[in-house]
């Protein structure tokens, strides 16, 4: 599937979540309370929105600058906001929302029940142990940059090999295994369901999109801008062979927000 193929999209998954505006435990919200916030178009209830807005509308005009151009910013935020509240059934509780922008601007969302989680930065913690934590897995072979890999689109069939290689045939294609993927000078980039980030001269370091490669996702950008990763130059990347076994990675995504986990060297085992 290429951005010529009339089914190719570009994508962003976004955590619905009532404790991020009704703390609680589990988190409490009533129809009432989310009909208001409905009604206003509320951004709080999604987790890091407006990085989301920005991602999807970066996506859709690399890939057709000439809509972008022509029509401006394709996906609004109140559009977004329309589109999300519509597709949460059940307010009281934590969805995964997979957005789905179309090259002519049609938003899909579907929604899929999440575990709850009470604090979504929660591996930046120094309490967190391997036997609570991802697995966290290095792969077999390179996986070049490219447009698929800088940018969250329907083709994920980059991520999909990469997992393929690693995990046992029928592994379930999400949980608390993740699998590292470098770049042809082996670079490590991103992980095939997160970004991550390395411990590394007193402080977390995270692979630049840029120069290093990997998806410009949002939960790294929102730490990158208050100051809680630094971003490598090319200079400095984490090679494949530096990776240590039992090293503690951090993987970022819009739905898990930052959780941890810890490398375990050779093939997949139980």
């Amino acid at each position: 599937m290429t951005e010529s193929d009339p089914n190719f999209c570009v994508i962003s998954a976004i955590r619905y979540d009532p404790s991020l505006l009704f703390p609680g435990s589990p988190p409490a919200v009533d129809a009432e309370q989310f009909e208001d916030c409905k009604a206003a178009l509320d951004p709080r209830l999604f987790f890091l929105l407006p990085r989301h807005v920005y991602r999807l509308n970066a996506a859709h005009e690399f890939f057709w600058p000439e809509i972008s151009k022509e029509n401006g910013q394709v996906v609004t935020p109140d559009a977004l906001l329309t589109a999300l509240y519509k597709a949460v059934v059940a307010p009281d509780k934590c969805w995964r929302l997979r957005v789905v922008v179309s090259k002519d601007g049609h938003i899909g969302v579907e929604a899929h029940e999440t575990d709850p989680r009470g604090d979504l930065f929660s591996g930046l913690r120094d309490d967190t142990k391997p036997e609570t934590s991802w697995v966290v897995y290095l792969d077999s072979e390179s996986t070049p940059q490219s447009p698929i890999t800088m940018f969250k689109t329907t083709n994920r069939d980059p991520y999909t090999a990469a997992r393929e290689r690693v995990l046992p045939p029928g592994f379930p294609g999400r949980g608390t295994v993740e699998v590292l993927l470098f770049n042809e000078k082996g670079q490590v980039t991103e992980g095939s369901l997160t970004n991550v980030a390395f411990w590394r001269d007193g402080g977390w370091i995270t692979p630049s999109s840029n120069e290093i490669g990997g998806l410009r996702g949002a939960v790294k950008a929102e730490l990158l801008d208050s100051g809680l990763l630094r971003e490598m130059k090319d200079g400095e990347a984490v090679f494949k062979d530096s990776i240590q076994e039992g090293e503690k990675v951090l993987l970022l995504n819009g739905i898990q927000g930052v959780t941890c986990g810890y490398v375990r060297l050779g093939p997949y085992r139980d």
